[in-house]
Order: C-alpha cells, then sequence, then structure tokens
C-alpha cells in the first residue's frame, strides 16, 4: 500500500493567543539551513501522528498539551523522496515562555511574506500552508466543554476482554485488555473511571437499581438495558442454577444477553471486592443514556449500523473535535473488536470528564447499596440548561 514504508515527518502551525503571529524555527541544519521553517520532526515508526506532534512541539519549544490542542491539518506526499509531511494546527490557550532547543523560535507576524524564498523553508508552500491554517476553526470549545487537565477513562466490554478509551490530559488513548485488573495496573490513579457494566446487584425484591430509571430516559431504546441478575445467580455455575436462583430470588427468569455477560459482571464483581480502595470509585454507566444526555434527545439509529455510528460520533467530536469515524473503525481492526465497543468507551469516557468536573447526574438521586456496599446507580450526563 502507498505511504506504508515512506518516512514520515511532521510541521505544526502555532498561533499565539491572539492569533495575529505565528511561531518559526530558524534552521542551524540543513535542509532549509539559516532560514525560517515550522516546527516539528520524525515521527517514529511505532508513534502515532498526534503523539508524535506533541512530542515534538514540546520538545522544541516547550509547549504541552496543556498549553495547546493540537489539530491535523493537511498531508504533503513527496512520492519521488519517498516522504510524507503532516500538519497540525493549534492556537495557545495563552501566552507562554517558550524554551527553545537546538532551533532559535520566534514569533513572526502575519504581515510577513512567507512566500519569500530568501528567508522561509519549503518552496514557497509556507504562504499556501498559513492561508489554510488561518481558515481552520480553532474554536475553544472543546477546551471548555471537557477537563483537558485530568485523566478519565470509559470502558466498554468486547468479546474477550475490554475496550478502554483513556482521556489522558486532552489526548484520547483506545486500548484493549484482557482484565480489569490490567487497566488499573497501566492506570491506578485518575480522575474518574466508568465502565457499562453492572455494579451492585440485587439480593432480594427489594434492592432497587438504577435500571428502570434509566429506561425511563431513552424511549425507544429501552431494549439496550438489559435485566440485572440477582447476587445469588451471578454465582452459580451452570446456567440452568442461574435461571433457577434469579427466579427463586427475584422471580424473574435470565433473557439471553444478560446471561451472555454473566462472566464479564462476576468478573468486575470479584476485582472491587478484592480491591476496596476501587469500591465505587469506578461506576457503571449505560452508553445510550449517556448519548441521549449529550444529544438532548434520545439517538434512535443504532450504532452497529454506519449512519448510526456516525451519527454518534458527530455528537463525541462537540468534546473531541480530532475525532473520526476512520479512526474508529481502523482501532477496531487493529485491537480486534467491534467499533461500536469502541465509541461506548469514548462515549463514557467523555462523560467520566464531564462527572469530574461536577456536570454529572447520578440515577436514581439516592442510590441503594448491595450487600456487599456497592452503590447500584449510574453515572450519566446533567441536564444541559440554557
Amino acid at each position: 500500500m502507498i505511504g506504508e514504508k515512506m518516512k514520515k515527518y511532521n510541521c505544526i502551525v502555532v498561533f499565539n493567543s491572539n492569533k495575529d503571529k505565528i511561531l518559526f524555527c530558524k534552521r542551524v541544519k540543513n535542509p532549509y539551513k539559516g532560514l525560517y521553517n515550522f516546527v516539528g520532526g520524525k515521527i517514529e515508526a511505532d508513534e502515532s501522528s498526534i503523539n508524535a506532534a506533541y512530542r515534538e512541539l514540546q520538545e522544541e519549544t516547550g509547549i504541552s498539551r496543556s498549553h495547546i490542542t493540537l489539530h491535523r491539518l493537511m498531508d504533503i506526499t513527496y512520492y519521488y523522496q519517498d516522504l510524507i509531511l503532516e500538519f497540525f494546527v493549534g492556537q495557545l490557550r495563552e501566552d507562554m515562555k517558550l524554551v527553545q532547543e537546538i532551533n532559535p523560535i520566534q514569533w513572526l507576524p502575519l504581515t510577513e511574506h512567507f512566500t519569500d524564498e530568501s528567508r522561509f523553508a519549503g518552496e514557497q508552500n509556507i504562504g499556501h500552508i498559513v492561508n489554510v491554517a488561518l481558515k481552520y476553526p480553532l474554536s475553544q470549545e472543546a477546551w471548555d466543554n471537557l477537563n483537558n487537565g485530568s485523566l478519565c477513562i470509559g470502558v466498554d466490554g468486547c468479546k474477550g476482554g475490554w475496550i478502554a478509551a483513556v482521556y489522558d490530559h486532552g489526548h484520547l488513548q483506545i486500548e484493549r485488555y484482557h482484565v480489569i485488573e490490567e487497566i488499573i495496573e497501566r492506570y491506578p490513579h485518575f480522575n474518574d473511571f466508568l465502565i457499562d457494566m453492572v455494579i451492585g446487584f440485587p439480593s432480594n425484591q427489594g434492592h432497587i437499581r438504577p435500571d428502570t430509571t434509566a429506561r425511563s430516559l431513552i424511549p425507544g431504546r429501552t431494549s439496550t438495558i438489559f435485566a440485572v441478575p440477582s447476587r445469588q445467580a451471578v454465582y452459580m455455575n451452570t446456567e440452568a442454577e442461574q435461571i433457577e436462583a434469579n427466579k427463586r430470588i427475584l422471580e424473574k427468569g435470565l433473557a439471553k444477553q444478560t446471561m451472555a455477560i454473566m462472566a464479564k459482571m462476576r468478573e468486575l464483581d470479584i476485582f472491587l471486592n478484592a480491591n476496596p480502595q476501587y469500591k465505587n470509585v469506578i461506576k457503571e454507566s449505560h452508553p445510550e443514556v449517556c448519548f441521549a444526555r449529550l444529544n438532548g434527545t434520545v439517538v434512535m439509529s443504532k450504532k452497529v449500523e454506519f449512519d448510526g455510528m456516525s451519527e454518534r460520533v458527530h455528537i463525541l467530536k462537540k468534546y473531541i473535535p480530532d475525532l473520526e469515524i476512520n479512526f474508529i473503525l481502523t482501532k477496531a481492526k487493529e485491537l480486534k473488536c467491534k467499533a461500536d465497543d469502541i465509541v461506548d468507551a469514548i462515549c463514557l469516557a467523555v462523560t467520566a470528564n464531564l462527572n469530574d468536573q461536577g456536570n454529572g447526574d447520578s440515577i436514581p438521586a439516592e442510590p441503594m447499596y448491595d450487600d456487599n456496599g456497592l452503590m447500584m446507580r449510574m453515572v450519566i450526563p446533567e441536564i444541559k440548561r440554557e
């Protein structure tokens, strides 16, 4: 495939906080020795494009993720050189003192003649790139919507494991794990952690879980919220024993959808009871309820279909502007999971971040505890009131 073996480099167009200046470095080595160029560098083979852009920017200027949000601007492919240049653009949230690495760095005003080949690198390309960058909508909306200085995790089950969407100080990472313990080993400290899995089981008919309230919030999509088994049923060995126990305790059978995730419910419950420091710290949520709150109305499309996935990605882009459906499809293939598992995990990571800011809601309003001290609740986004 074209581009697979090509060398990759990046260039980052950085505007100051007033967007009337652009940051340049003056090259001390060839190519373009003595000329002004955008900051940037080589993308390593095992490095994602966005991670490489943030790394190069911080190494050359001291500007980190907390100071700027980078957006993919364009790519230029030089086939005869087996080279791809990836361009990113961003605007400082506030002016700061820069830290020079090797090449001297300097803010230049937009009144410069960027096509002057005696001063600027790139065979007059810099003028075109600046013009394109100026048209990019560098909104602060995502920064205002989410806390980019926190680490929040959203987790959804997948076949043979778990998909974690990790929103780490303004950067989204999608990772796959075999068991819950692996996620906690990798991220023992976090600001908030939501999971699309049952936490807290009824041991009698007097125990109230959030499921009925949650269903009332998504009319027309209530089938996405499965019936929760009794604690006694979860720990029975066979399917027949589980069904019999649930009928005896709750006077209800068990649906196939519930049976299919019984092992994951048990895994999470065992982990929480063995690690009490995470009890009621890792919290249950439900993606469809969260999407309804983020959207302002129930999302009736099915996320397993392309149109449904596209609709949900559009909702999430308000919070993560760089999110694209192709990224999700590529990650699903890479991680050998379903694309909707990733979409759901991202939704919960966004919700976790909002909850960390105090923009979350708990259903029911006064949740009960199960017999093991686990709070039976779902955390979802709060209703936005104009």
